[in-house]
């Protein structure tokens, strides 16, 4: 068996995660006044899974001490990275922190904003104006 490494993540205040070796940030304070939150750890696992990191890796997940300078684990035991990444972890008023299976978004909004980035505007720079409902019927009728 190979021997995985084990890499450390720090949780700040309610809504921040920071990969320690790299400095990887994810910081979701505008998210803290919604109805429903999600834990920044999967979205970083996430995010260290896209630059690299092998998801075979150990996470090991801190918070830093308020009464003396050290790392308090919040897990008793490590999971891997490919682990924390497959889940998001919500909490609403009605329930508390809770998993449920990571759903990216829709392959339809990425195919609407490709299509967007793709559209060619016309030389003047004004962008395509499409006819609507009057203009379409008048000038059929011309």
């Amino acid at each position: 068996m190979i021997p995985t490494t084990t890499i450390t993540i720090e949780l700040f205040g309610s809504f921040g995660a920071r990969h320690i070796e790299s400095g990887t940030t994810i910081d979701r304070i505008n998210q803290c006044n919604r109805a429903t939150t999600k834990s920044p750890i999967p979205v970083l696992c996430r995010e260290l899974i896209a630059h690299g990191h092998d998801p075979q890796e150990r996470v090991h997940i801190v918070r830093r001490s308020l009464d003396r300078d050290a790392l308090i684990p919040v897990f008793d035991r490590d999971r891997p990275l490919a682990k924390w990444a497959e889940v998001d972890i919500i909490e609403n008023a009605g329930r508390g922190p809770h998993t449920i299976p990571h759903r990216p978004f829709p392959d339809a909004l990425k195919r609407e904003s490709k299509r967007k980035a793709s559209k060619v505007d016309d030389p003047t720079g004004n962008p395509e104006r499409l006819p609507t409902g009057d203009r379409a019927a008048s000038s059929e009728a011309a």
